[in-house]
């Protein structure tokens, strides 16, 4: 595996050479002779030169044996406007020596030699964009196949290069390169002319992993290219580039055997391209990442039997730019001591890991149990540490942990559902709010209920920790003028967790009780004299000695409810009794009766005066009420008209006369109160 790495990059480096620069191949054949040759120009085999100017070559000779009347020529393809007698030959000094050939002489085993080839451009009528290809040929008496090689002769009214030699990186290092545009330009006569058709330098790779800019002004940072707009008569402008290795992209130049190439273009609107490559020796850069980790959320804090099972696939990513392998070691005290399992945490080693422009990576899976029933926001978990075993201070550590959410519950208890009260009274319901939750939590409550049972609250909030409870007592108040039984209907508290928010509308975290309230009936009486309708008074009355006379007095309910009131008399003579509408009355609440008592008075010994009480006895047998004292004076019976006689109680007297005429108009009354 790493083997078929190392050569990927090694293919990615050459194909980067190759794109560099335009090598022109050799052509010849195999011809076993001794003589070789090779062409260098401007750039490789490839010269420059301007529609009136002239291509300049070296030629390097040599031969392996001894041979006779070397000759070196040169040829184009016909047809292609170029003619042998463009090239001249000289060696190397100001003297021309011959015009399409070359006449090397006799050379030995071992001889090199040096011969300078200029090769005139404007007899071919090539413009600036036009190349030819010049096959430079040599051969001896004893050779006569010879040896033949190609050079290119690009027409251009400018070149461009750079004379820097390779500069060594490490990451994220800056190294300064410059690229010269030379004006090689010439009129019919030889003479340089200024250079005013822009030139383009652009960044011709990717650019990925390299960081260039600069302080000339024709640089555009954004677009990685240089405009070069005007350059005088046989001047130059020179471009210096600042260039930084950055992002651990680049691979080392250890691992793809060969320098990096940063490779630049240069053009014109003529369709002139050249291409100009910079070098550079990137060293090894030893990095690391990891992702994949972080704290991850439970919701298991209200249920002790709920054990939440968390699972991470951590990456390990060579960010270097050469292969590397990583020692990962892990840390599980924090967990283990909470009593949280870990799973596949065992230390290991990744193995051998393709660079970062490659993608090597080591991908696994490790997991955490989380207990249920913990309080919110406990948080525990374990850590990795991954360290590169080429460079034990590129580390990194991560962690892996949960939090248990906060979780919301709660449970009420009243210490009773009902109770009865007089009206006017208040009664306390003392209700127990428990938080059920994993965390503190407030809680709001409202009631609801009939309004005239004044329903309130001993507060309208109350912040209660995990587990704990908060006790608030409602209170409804019978209404003063409530009948006996009265029932408040429901009344309800409910009690929402923070959880709801502003709106309690269909919330999941509200409990509630219901609590009622009946009215107790009031027992309350009064007995008294009877006042007929004239105002006066009827407190005493006057009998003759065996005759009889009835008596009125009047019985009022100030109770809430119906009252079923027993009457006796109180130091009463044997012949005064109670009469028959006053033994039991049954008298609804706010109404007065009026009864009566008979009075029979002896024949004899009764003379003079006799006073008795009513008391009147609720159905309670507590609530009591006693009449004032009535006064019965027996007289003698008189034997004339004028003696005095029987009083009579006339039924226009008093609402009603007799039991049977009491107890039809209290039935009355308190059928018409129960249909309302």
């Amino acid at each position: 595996m790493e083997q078929n790495a190392r050569n990927f990059g090694v293919i990615l480096a050459t194909l980067a050479l190759i794109a560099s620069v335009l090598v022109m191949p050799n052509v010849s054949a195999d011809h076993g002779g001794d003589l070789h040759v090779s062409v260098s120009g401007d750039d490789g085999v490839t010269s420059y030169a301007s529609s009136y100017g002239h291509a300049s070559f070296t030629a390097e000779i040599t031969s392996d044996a001894t041979n006779t009347n070397v000759v070196l020529s040169a040829s184009f393809a016909e047809g292609s406007g170029w003619v042998a007698d463009q090239a001249n030959f000289t060696d190397c000094s100001d003297d021309a020596v011959g015009t399409s050939t070359y006449d090397a002489g006799d050379m030995i085993g071992g001889d090199t030699m040096t011969v300078c080839i200029t090769v005139s451009v404007a007899e071919s009528n090539s413009e600036p964009g036009d190349d030819a290809e010049m096959t430079i040929s040599i051969s001896s008496d004893e050779d006569t196949d010879g040896f033949s090689t190609n050079a290119r002769i690009a027409v251009s009214d400018w070149r461009a290069y750079s004379n820097d030699p390779v500069q060594n990186y490490s990451e994220n290092a800056t190294n300064t390169y410059t690229i010269t545009v030379e004006n090689i330009k010439v009129d019919m006569d030889g003479d340089g002319v200024a250079l005013e058709d822009d030139v383009f330098i652009s960044l011709s790779n990717a650019g990925e992993g390299w960081n260039i800019d600069s302080e000339n002004s024709a640089w555009d940072k954004m677009e990685l290219k240089a405009t070069v707009s005007y350059i005088t008569a046989g001047g130059t402008f020179d471009l210096e580039l600042d260039i930084q290795l950055v992002g651990g992209i680049v691979p080392a130049s250890s691992y793809i055997n060969s320098n990096s190439n940063i490779v630049f273009s240069a053009n014109d609107d003529g369709g002139v391209y050249q291409l100009v490559t910079l070098e550079a020796n990137v060293a090894d850069n030893f990095a690391l990442s990891s992702t994949g980790s972080g704290n991850e959320y439970v919701d298991n804090g209200c249920d002790a039997d709920d054990t939440a099972s968390l699972g991470w696939t951590p990456s390990i990513k060579n960010f270097g730019n050469t292969l590397d392998s990583f020692s990962v070691t892990f840390d599980t005290s924090d967990a283990g001591a909470a009593g949280w399992q870990v799973d596949n945490a065992d230390n290991f080693n990744t193995g051998s890991l393709l660079p970062k422009f490659e993608g090597g990576s080591y991908g696994f899976n490790v997991g955490l149990q989380v207990p249920g029933g913990l309080a919110a926001g406990t948080s525990h978990g374990f850590s990795m540490t991954i360290t590169s075993d080429s460079d034990s201070s590129q580390t990194q550590t991560q962690t892996f942990s949960a939090t248990v959410n906060q979780c919301y519950g709660m449970t009420l208890a009243v210490d009773k559902n009902s109770d009865n009260a007089d009206p006017g009274a208040s009664v306390d319901f003392t209700i127990t709010v428990t938080n059920d939750g994993n965390g503190e939590d407030t809680m709001d409550y409202q009631t609801m209920g009939a309004a005239e049972w004044s329903p309130s609250l001993s507060e309208s909030s109350s912040t209660i920790a995990s587990g704990e409870s908060a006790q608030i007592v409602f209170t409804l108040t019978v209404p003063s003028d409530a009948s006996a039984n009265a029932q408040s209907g429901m009344a309800m508290v409910h009690v929402y967790s923070e959880a709801c928010g502003d709106d309690k509308m269909g919330c999941d975290f509200e409990e509630h009780v219901s609590v009622s309230v009946k009215a107790n009936q009031v027992y309350d009486i009064t007995a008294g004299y009877y006042t007929n309708e004239t105002g006066e008074v009827k407190n005493s009355a006057s009998v003759q000695e065996g005759m009889a006379v009835q008596m009125k007095f009047t019985l009022t309910n100030n109770g809430n409810g119906n009252d079923e009131v027993a009457l006796s008399l109180v130091d009463a003579p044997s012949w005064v009794a109670l009469g028959s509408d006053s033994d039991v009355s049954l008298i609804g609440p706010g109404q007065t009766a009026t009864l009566t008592v008979d009075v029979l008075a002896p024949a004899s010994d009764a003379l003079g005066d006799h006073t008795f009480q009513i008391l009147a006895t609720s159905a309670d047998g507590t609530a009591t009420s006693t009449t004032d004292i009535f006064t019965i004076t027996v007289v003698e019976k008189s034997t004339g008209s004028s003696g005095p006689s029987t009083e009579d109680v006339e039924e226009d007297d008093s609402p009603g006369f007799g039991i049977l005429s009491a107890i039809a108009a209290l039935s009355a009354v308190l059928l018409l109160r129960r249909r309302s």
